[in-house]
């Protein structure tokens, strides 16, 4: 296999001619953080707010911090095409609920030519890398699986790893150099159109889609936990209160 430790033309080669901006189409922004819910699943309009700005939050500084080194820089990304989120590790310790949550936002890079190239990779424009510091990371052989910087299609050029074998959608078969690259970059795409068919167009949407599944899965293994009033704050109804019947009398005087 190809020594990119020591050829960085090969590294460009394989970002240019063989992957055309495969991490780029859709760039996806990945950021995993933990939320906790007191109380149980109560007031899960409420909760449903939280995620939501949680998201909105993250979203933003995505977008603030991908940006060119030039002076003035440029941001490579505007709002996310698809939103993904999803819980994985949810512990309940009394009526607290644990959630370990990874948001996933699909980016259209804006410096990602129709024909798949990124117009300010240094193998294109020459000199100086303007892209943000992370783009520069990516494809470092140092990078293990899932740190910064790591890239199964370069790892697969260095003779590094070897991508499975299908099932995953249009995977390249055969032994050579060029078709287990073809088969890494099959790979990615059939993992990014999996995310991005399954994503939501709105953050509101996912949201949504993400407390539903987070209260199936109390509803399963904690289903006391399910209220739409906290059990702590129910008492019973007073004698001058109204009636439950609805007859408008005092229950002291109708079903008291």
């Amino acid at each position: 296999m190809t020594d990119l430790s020591s050829n960085t033309s090969s590294f460009s080669s394989i970002c240019i001619e063989h992957c055309k901006g495969r991490c780029c189409d859709p760039w996806w922004g990945i950021i995993a953080y933990q939320v906790r819910k007191e109380g149980g699943l109560t007031r899960l309009n409420n909760f449903k707010e939280e995620i939501l700005r949680g998201i909105r939050d993250r979203e933003r500084r995505i977008v603030e911090r991908y940006v060119t080194s030039e002076t003035p820089p440029r941001p490579l990304f505007k709002s996310p095409e698809k939103y993904s989120m999803i819980a994985e590790n949810i512990k309940i310790s009394g009526t607290t609920i644990f959630i370990n949550l990874r948001a996933m936002f699909a980016f259209r890079c804006l410096f990602l030519s129709e024909d798949k190239v990124c117009t300010i990779h240094p193998s294109v424009i020459g000199g100086s890398d303007i892209r943000p510091e992370h783009c520069g990371y990516l494809g470092s052989l140092d990078a293990k699986p899932n740190e910064k910087g790591y890239c199964r299609i370069i790892h697969t050029a260095a003779g590094t790893i070897t991508p499975p074998s299908p099932p995953y959608k249009g995977g390249a078969k055969g032994g050579d150099e060029t078709s287990k690259i073809n088969a890494a970059i099959d790979m990615e795409r059939s993992i990014s159109e999996k995310y991005y068919n399954e994503g939501y167009t709105s953050a509101e949407g996912a949201a949504e889609a993400l407390v539903e599944n987070i209260k199936g899965y109390v509803e399963r293994n904690a289903p006391g936990l399910i209220s739409d009033v906290p059990k702590e704050t129910t008492k019973s109804p007073g004698r001058n209160d109204p009636c439950y019947c609805g007859s408008g009398k005092k229950i002291k005087k109708c079903h008291g």
